[in-house]
């Protein structure tokens, strides 16, 4: 089981961001373990964008309603964030779809 959580900050309390292979996002206050207070796959992931510094919005569609939620996060160390989650995300994409290796490797 792969998973790394970061330290962020959310509606202005400490919580902890966690990406694991198998159940996506999830953001937990309080103590490590703790009930998550909202939680994604990451294929409900739509969108991301932040603002180079500390800042972070993740965009995630609803999987019944089908609305798009953002959630808001501040982290100190956003770029290794980022770098984290693109490299889920790479992963996950690519252990489903055999096609996007081969794509990748000739465009080389």
């Amino acid at each position: 089981m792969m998973k790394k959580t970061f330290t962020v900050v959310h509606m202005g309390r400490a919580a902890g961001l966690t990406l694991d292979w198998s159940a996506g996002f999830s953001l937990s206050e309080g103590t490590p373990g703790a009930k998550p207070v909202w939680a994604y796959r990451f294929s409900q992931l739509r969108g991301s964008s932040d603002d180079g510094k500390s800042k972070l919005k993740l965009h995630f569609q609803d999987a019944e309603t089908k609305v798009i939620e953002t959630k808001e996060l501040e982290c100190q160390i956003l770029q290794s964030l980022l770098f984290c989650m693109h490299a889920f995300l790479t992963a996950k994409v690519a252990s489903v779809d055999p096609a996007f290796l081969a794509s990748i490797q000739q465009s080389n």
